[in-house]
């Protein structure tokens, strides 16, 4: 077999030791990480918080992130403040939808089991912008997509972030529906979650390129099929292209993320997939690469 694609350089293979815990192996967006200290990274359809420590990764946590008409920003940032039970100082915004809900306005909520914020408040970026990781009242929020733009956690989950970040901690806040990671056979699997931002396509032009050169330049035969079907499915559950049968992703799989959007040239904002490579069966369109990737 041939070595492994470019793609692949400088991106170690991280040991998901923390799986089963986490309730599974989780696919891992393609973000350059900071290898010289604490770097958290989100990806926003996943509602999934990854923990780095100098390059490896370290914990993974579920998170509640922005609806759709509150949605949270992507960008790089940096932790700024950390408050241990804080008081939530309701913003006007929210203010107003207690009025029209005809509920109580408040305007400042003590820290208790009634706050929001729940026991902890990780601030990123400038406190201007709002935003933070944190706490909450209603675990059973979390996953999913319920906040007002920040993001929310478990209230065990984010003490034992704030536990381990510090003031400076990177943050790289991101949106990628189509995952690509490697296995410790060298078998490559495509993970494919909701576009329920509806943000416009940066990432799909370059799908189909990046998959016939991987299939190329590591001798291995993927099945163009299964790339079709996830992309309609977009369940957000692994699927191995190159497995000669399909099956399940192993909990202690060795998994890293394949380096295709993260080089240098493409860094250039949060990957996004608006519509699925067109399928087959009856489709008046094409299928992906259909003569040069297996249909099988």
């Amino acid at each position: 077999m041939k070595s492994k694609h470019a793609f692949l350089a400088g991106v170690g293979l991280v040991c998901l030791s923390i799986a089963a815990r986490a309730g599974g192996t989780i696919p891992m967006p393609d973000v350059t990480v900071n290898d010289a200290g604490r770097h958290v990274v989100i990806n926003l359809p996943q509602t999934r918080l990854f923990l780095f420590d100098k390059g490896q990764l370290v914990r993974t946590f579920p998170v509640a992130v922005g609806k759709m008409l509150t949605r949270t920003p992507t960008g790089s940032f940096e932790v700024t403040g950390i408050y241990r039970d804080p008081a939530w100082h309701v913003p006007r915004s929210i203010q107003e939808e207690m009025r029209a809900r005809g509920k109580p306005v408040q305007t400042v909520v003590p820290p208790g089991a009634d706050n929001p914020l729940g026991r902890m408040f990780i601030r990123f970026g400038e406190p201007g912008l709002g935003l933070g990781i944190h706490g909450t009242n209603a675990p059973g929020s979390v996953p999913g997509f319920r906040s007002h733009g920040c993001v929310r956690m478990k209230n065990e989950d984010v003490l034992a972030l704030g536990g381990i970040v510090s003031p400076g901690t990177e943050v790289t806040v991101t949106y990628q529906t189509v995952l690509l990671n490697t296995d410790g056979n060298g078998d490559l699997w495509l993970t494919v979650y909701h576009n329920l931002y509806q943000h416009d396509d940066v990432s799909m032009r370059l799908l189909a390129d990046t998959l016939l050169a991987w299939q190329k330049d590591n001798g291995r035969t993927l099945y163009g099929k299964r790339v079709d079907d996830a992309l309609r499915e977009r369940s957000g559950r692994p699927v191995c292209l190159s497995c000669a049968q399909p099956r399940p992703a192993k909990t202690d799989a060795n998994w890293a993320a394949l380096r295709w959007l993260s080089t240098p040239s493409r860094e250039e904002g949060p990957a996004t997939v608006t519509a699925p490579i067109p399928g087959e069966r009856g489709s008046a369109r094409q299928s992906l690469a259909p003569q040069r990737l297996s249909r099988s």
